[in-house]
């Protein structure tokens, strides 16, 4: 069912049409449209271009409705118009309720035409809704509303705001705020609307506040927000306001304000006053915390005593009373601050406002004109800005722990308030901080005095303390060894960094060489030697002192050379220029020395056994504090103590080389080139020990080419145990030129051994070479095994029975005999080469064996692998090595002669001797080898049992033996005239440069030697 509505009735929502899209439309009489607006189209979905042209009701109405249609609008043409709702189909084919006003136009020659508006009918009662709700809460509202236009003019103004302003709606609307209500602070209010306006953007909370016709005796308070007001078509209309009295809530906010920021102040004061524990700093804080939040000037005075460090005295005796005025804070640049210094001690008057504020610990307010000024200077200024331009003065008691400490006097100028009880309260208590902090400072400074007494007393203690540890340390860490260098080095690394920054020793030439230094005298140069140098990180000091091992050469005027001569030390606390000019010992150092920093200087000799060895300089560069005689006593305490040991290493080296020397006299000083044998050694004292050991080493040339190698160790170490070791060498050494074999050579030196006495023992191993048939016999006495070297490489020792030590007594040695290879190396050595502490020796003997097989190096360069692989860091024990290579025997070396039981063999041999001498270019010596060996043959088959062979050796000298198989030793015999028995081998003694005989197997060889002329083929 279709309401319709008499044009008077729709007229009163034409208003609410502005809100909403208005559709219009023209038709012509007979119902086609010749208009169609924008809006129209939005409602029905028709455009204009199919709209124009078409009949209205066969466009928009359902083809039964049609009659009802033409009904209406003719009623409409003939000058009647409507109004109502009526539904159309829009272009999707759905209804569209549709509110319509229409109005019946005559056109030039009476021609009639319609126009027709439309709105939705949902949105319009839609916005009837929103502008009854709009109006209702416009006028029912209890907050205070207020429309403005963009001129900021009242445009709209709801009841509640008409009564807080105490005015009509009438006398708002047209007026902006200023002129409606020029009691508040309406221009900054229209700012803020003007911004709104400007920017859209809201503003809540703001606040106004000032004095309405509605209540014009007080100030009131107001919380207003405002937003801008917009069209839909985006169009400023202006600015709109909600506004609530807040005047209680802004009392109770100023007065909770003005507490908050007393309590900040005051909690702010706290933080800051007594902060250092210094009275002045207190005093100045105190000062500036009442001024200007509280009051306008302040002085702070403290009893002078507390400033001078001693205790507070009573009050209101007949003694009088001073107090110090520590700080003044005025903000007024008309107070005569000039007037009242700080600083000033000033007596207070008896009975002034000042005594009786601290008899009775309490405030006294007194007018400025009463208040006696507490200056020396001009009173009358002072007074008389505190009779015009001051309330009456406020004399307050700093007290603290019941003590009184002084008075705080304070005041406010005419221009403010006078004081409220919470300004009251609130001066009291930063007073009564201030008191607290002034007395906490000066206890402070009490306890600090005393504090510093106990802390120098305790600096001295630990000064003492660190002394007393550093000569302990040193007592420990220096003088560990018995090496010169390592000595300094030790006394260096005790005193750096913790005594001084950089440090020097320097000794006499004489000392570094275990000599005894020199007198010295006054008219010569010095000469030392830097020995050890150290410094605390990179103190520059490298260009200004010797490295070690330089020298340095200071004339005898300089501090230096003067300080040995007296052997006294030297300290410069403050080092400058000129002092160092004297101390260096050339000027270009002087330069660079003050460039490092060297602020401090301290040179003690080196002083022992009453000589001077030398000096030690310390320097400070980094260290701020300079050298004292305190520490001048210290430094000499730790060079004494490393004098001694130096002096001792002096000594030690001294006598260490005597037994090196000693040592190196007993063994061999060369050894002579043997036919058929290449020998190497070496021989290396100990690196480690303190003393020189008793090993030893022989190769001992033997007759027909043969060589004796021994090598052998006594137990123990030092002088007695070099002494031993040279009888027992000398022993085995004439033991083994009397042709003995290696196991007859031991027993022998068992028994010298053993004749030594006091439990002196020795391990050796001797091993006798004959070059012919490369057999080498060996015997061991409680020695390591030689090691037998193949020519391809491999390596073994060499089973031998072990045997016991020399010295031991009653056990038979054994001897073993080996054939060498041509080309093999025998190795014999002592126990220092191969024994090592925590390890097994048979891992130094495997080692050895694997060194040893590595061939490709001749022979030294054999014995140095050797120490280098198992003597990489030296020994703890003395080493003796001996390496020998076999070598052939050149076959014009030598010559053999097989031999038999016949009367014709002495001229067969004769012969044989003769042909071998001239082929060998010795004929010279033919005649004389032909009679010795003519000798020989005929002694072997007159005396002995049948020559077996005779041979010729040359060499150095020319030997000749004969073997036979007799067992029965040559003798000399005294010659009878009457008998040529004996007279042959009396004639080899006297002819022969020496001869002898040795066992063998098969029984004996007598042999002779020639010595070659110069000059001859040898």
């Amino acid at each position: 069912m279709h309401r319709y509505e008499s044009q008077n009735a729709a007229g009163a929502r034409l208003e609410g049409h502005r809100l909403l899209p208005l559709a219009t439309a023209l038709l012509d009489s007979d119902g086609r449209i010749l208009h169609w607006s924008e809006d129209a189209e939005k409602l029905v979905g028709y455009p204009a271009s199919e709209a124009v042209g078409q009949f209205a009701a066969r466009l928009l109405v359902n083809e039964e409705q049609w009659p009802q249609v033409l009904s209406m609008f003719d009623s409409i043409t003939s000058g009647r118009g409507w109004s109502g709702t009526f539904p159309v189909r829009h272009r999707d084919g759905s209804n569209v309720e549709l509110e319509f006003h229409t109005y019946p136009i005559v056109g030039p020659e009476g021609r009639r035409f319609v126009l027709a508006t439309a709105s939705e009918v949902a949105a319009l009662r839609t916005v009837e809704q929103n502008l009854a709700i709009l109006d209702g809460f416009f006028s029912q509202s209890p907050i205070g509303l207020a429309v403005y236009d963009t001129d900021l003019r009242f445009m709209r103004i709801n009841d509640a705001l008409a009564r807080m302003n105490g005015l009509s709606s009438e006398q708002h609307i047209g007026g902006t705020l200023s002129e409606v209500l020029p009691g508040i602070n309406a221009k900054e209010i229209e700012e803020v609307m003007r911004r709104v306006l400007a920017t859209g953007e809201p503003v809540v909370d703001a606040r106004s506040h000032g004095r309405t016709p509605g209540d014009p005796e007080h100030d009131r308070a107001w919380s207003a927000s405002y937003f801008r007001l917009e069209a839909p078509s985006g169009q400023v209309l202006g600015v709109c306001s909600s506004i609530i009295d807040v005047t209680e809530r802004f009392h109770a906010e100023a007065q909770a304000e003005q507490a908050q920021q007393r309590l900040s102040l005051l909690a702010e004061a706290g933080a800051r006053i007594g902060a250092t524990l210094d009275l002045r700093r207190a005093a100045r804080e105190l000062s500036e915390a009442m001024v200007p939040q509280l009051a306008d000037v302040c002085a702070v005075h403290v009893l002078d005593r507390l400033v001078g460090g001693m205790d507070p005295e009573p009050v209101g005796g007949a003694q009088s009373v001073y107090v110090r005025r520590l700080a003044l804070a005025s903000a007024s640049t008309e107070f005569p601050a000039a007037d009242l210094p700080t600083e000033g001690v000033y007596r207070i008057p008896s009975g002034s406002p000042y005594e009786q504020a601290m008899t009775g610990r309490r405030t006294v307010i007194v007018p400025g004109a009463e208040l006696p000024p507490l200056t020396d200077v001009r009173a009358d200024r002072v007074s008389g800005y505190l009779a015009r331009r001051a309330q009456p003065v406020r004399v307050a008691p700093l007290v603290a722990r019941s003590t009184v400490l002084g008075i705080v006097v304070y005041g406010r100028s005419v221009d403010r308030e006078p004081f409220d009880a919470q300004d009251s309260t609130f001066g009291d208590e930063l007073i009564s901080r201030a008191a607290a902090s002034i007395d906490n400072a000066r206890l402070y400074l009490r306890e600090h005095e005393n504090l510093m007494e106990r802390q120098a007393a305790l600096r001295e203690a630990n000064a003492a303390r660190a002394q007393l540890a550093l000569i302990n340390e040193a007592s420990s860490r220096i003088g560990t060894t018995l090496d010169l260098q390592r000595t300094a080095e030790e006394l260096v690394e005790v005193v750096v960094p913790r005594f001084a920054d950089f440090v020097t020793v320097d000794l006499l030439e004489p000392v570094l060489s275990g000599e005894e230094p020199d007198k010295l005298r006054g008219d010569k140069e010095l000469v030392l030697r830097a020995v050890a140098v150290g410094e605390s990180g990179d103190s520059g000091m490298t260009n200004v002192a010797d490295a070690v091992g330089e020298v340095s050469r200071f004339e005898s005027r300089k501090l230096y050379a003067k300080a040995l001569r007296r052997r006294r030390s030297v300290l410069v606390p403050e080092v400058d220029e000129e002092s160092l000019s004297a101390i260096v010992s050339s000027q270009d150092r002087v330069a660079p020395g003050l460039a490092a920093g060297v602020h401090s200087y301290l040179m003690v000799p080196v002083l022992a056994r009453g000589a001077v060895l030398g000096g030690v300089e310390f320097v400070r560069t980094r260290h701020p504090e300079p050298f004292t005689p305190a520490d001048t006593a210290l430094a000499e305490e730790l060079v004494a103590r490393a004098a001694v040991s130096i002096d001792n290493a002096r000594l030690y080296r001294r006598e260490r080389e005597t037994a090196l020397t000693l040592q190196r006299s007993l063994l061999p000083q060369e050894t002579r080139h043997t036919l058929g044998m290449e020998i190497a050694h070496r021989y290396l004292p100990s690196s480690v020990g303190s003393e020189v050991g008793g090993d030893w080493f022989d190769v001992v040339p033997l007759s027909c080419g043969r060589v004796a190698l021994v090598v052998g160790d006594v137990m123990g170490h030092g002088i007695r145990a070099a002494a031993t070791m040279g009888q027992l060498r000398t022993v085995a050494r004439t033991l083994a030129t009397l042709e003995m074999q290696p196991d007859q050579v031991l027993t022998r030196l068992d028994e010298t051994a053993s004749g030594v006495g006091d439990g002196q023992f020795a391990t050796c191993v001797c091993a006798v070479y004959d070059p012919v048939d490369r057999s080498c016999t060996l015997a061991c006495a409680g020695h390591l095994p030689p090691v037998v070297v193949a020519p391809g490489g491999g390596s073994r020792p060499v089973d031998l029975p072990a045997g016991v030590p020399l010295g031991v007594g009653g056990v038979d040695f054994e001897s073993v005999e080996i054939t060498m290879p041509e080309g093999g190396i025998l190795s014999l050595y002592t126990d220092g080469l191969i024994e090592r502490r925590g390890q097994d020796i048979d891992e130094g003997l495997e080692l050895l064996c694997r060194t040893l097989a590595d061939r490709g190096r001749d022979l030294e360069e054999s014995c140095d692998a050797v120490l280098t692989a198992l003597v990489p860091e030296g020994s703890e024990d003395d080493i003796a090595v001996i390496m020998a290579r076999v070598l052939p025997v050149p076959e014009d070396k030598i010559a053999t002669l097989p031999l038999a039981e016949d009367v014709a063999l002495a001229g067969e041999a004769r012969r044989f001797t003769r042909g071998t001498l001239a082929s060998w270019g010795l004929c010279s010596l033919a005649e004389i080898t032909e009679l010795l060996v003519s000798e020989l043959v005929t002694n072997a088959l007159r005396h002995a049992g049948p020559p077996r062979q005779l041979r010729l050796f040359r060499d150095r000298t020319l030997t000749v033996e004969v073997a036979d198989t007799s067992r029965q030793i040559p003798l000399l015999r005294p010659v009878e005239e009457d008998l040529e028995s004996g007279r042959g081998m009396r004639l080899v003694n006297e002819l022969a440069h020496r001869w002898g005989s040795r066992m063998t197997r098969h029984g004996k060889v007598v042999w002779f030697e020639l010595e070659i002329p110069p000059g001859t083929g040898a």
